[in-house]
């Protein structure tokens, strides 16, 4: 199962979530062994092959975090608060400037030196009738779906599109240590794209239950931050 370290990007600093309330984050080293919130060092002690980036400012719509150091890892998707393709193209612009000008770029991925960079497409920001091939796409939950679709018909509508992935993001989960295995098991009764699952992940006890059920990857953070998996299997 692919394993991907969550980083929510906030003023240039990591934060820790917790149950979706983005006001209240605070900085990543006090609820973690890392000792600076910035993400370079937070990449440099805990050395993660995957990431998950959320852009909170992005999303929130008050700026862009600078992303350089997506050059420290194999592989990262993004949520930058993506509304439209004209900002996914534009996006991956951005990125083929921090990682390297040469690269191969096929469909909507960047893939440059071995590195892959692909943008998230967020339900809370983006109109998924109108999702990319290629990119992964994010149900994302706070109480309710954040969606103007149904949660069925929006991954039946999901399934027309051949994506790298379908992330459940349960928000209210996220920092709770609780995994909304109900919700991840609808999904992953209805969608012939992979399902990964993010928020609330205790250990490895959910890795494996969430192995088991089929889903193909698991975006995870407080496990990592305190330690309750072994950071071999992050790297």
């Amino acid at each position: 199962m692919e394993l991907y370290l969550a980083m929510d990007v906030k003023c240039g600093k990591v934060v820790w979530g917790c149950g979706g309330n983005r006001e209240k984050y605070e900085s990543i080293e006090k609820h973690s062994f890392v000792r600076s919130p910035i993400p370079e060092k937070v990449l440099e002690e805990i050395k993660p092959k995957r990431i998950y980036v959320a852009d909170l400012d992005a999303i929130e719509k008050r700026g862009k975090n600078d992303l350089k150091f997506l050059k420290l890892v194999k592989k990262a998707i993004v949520d930058r608060g993506f509304t439209c393709r004209e900002e996914v193209v534009e996006f991956q612009k951005e990125i083929k400037e921090i990682i390297g000008v040469e690269g191969i770029k096929t469909g909507i991925k960047t893939e440059i030196d071995g590195k892959k960079v692909l943008p998230v497409l967020g339900s809370e920001t983006y109109d998924l009738r109108k999702v990319l091939d290629g990119t992964f796409v994010s149900l994302d939950f706070k109480g309710r779906f954040l969606c103007d679709l149904e949660l069925k018909e929006a991954v039946e509508l999901l399934n027309t599109y051949e994506l790298e992935g379908v992330i459940v993001l349960d928000m209210s989960s996220v920092g709770k240590e609780r995994v909304n295995y109900k919700l991840v098991s609808y999904v992953l009764s209805l969608s012939s794209n992979p399902v990964y699952a993010a928020g609330g992940i205790r250990g490895m006890d959910d890795l494996e239950k969430l192995e088991e059920m089929g889903v193909k990857g698991a975006i995870l953070a407080t496990a990592v931050h305190k330690k309750r998996i072994p950071l071999k299997l992050i790297r």
